[in-house]
């Protein structure tokens, strides 16, 4: 909890950091507020390693395939990719680039999770026959 407290501040001192330099250079601003989502990115994968270390332990113990989970931790961080990327764009004015990258997003997901689709047919495939 105090981890995220500092990290709240930070956010806060990053975003009125980068509002006094866009109105003085506005790349500055634009440059601000990507390093700072690339170090509240980086603490927040280092907060998930924990929970991605019980998912493969839980996993391997209910005999889950590494195929399955490697799906769910890509779609996962397609899922985080694609909403920084788009809160990026909303953050510069580009509405029209946000949403294609959230489209791209979710195509990407889709098709990630294409292998388990299958599997899944199959499996009820055979439990029909």
């Amino acid at each position: 909890m105090e981890g995220f407290i500092s990290l709240v501040a930070a956010a806060l001192l990053a975003a009125v950091a980068a509002l006094l330099l866009k109105s003085w250079k506005p790349e500055y601003g634009m440059l601000t507020s990507i390093a700072a989502a690339a170090v509240f990115t980086g603490w927040t994968v280092l907060q998930m390693i924990p929970v991605f270390t019980s998912v493969m332990d839980l996993a391997g113990r209910a005999g889950i395939g590494s195929d399955q989970l490697r799906v769910l931790l890509r779609c996962l961080g397609i899922c985080c990719l694609s909403e920084i990327g788009a809160g990026l764009c909303k953050e510069s004015g580009l509405s029209a680039a946000a949403a294609q990258i959230e489209l791209a997003g979710k195509v990407l997901i889709l098709v990630s999770c294409l292998p388990v689709y299958e599997q899944l047919l199959e499996l009820a495939l055979s439990l029909i026959e």
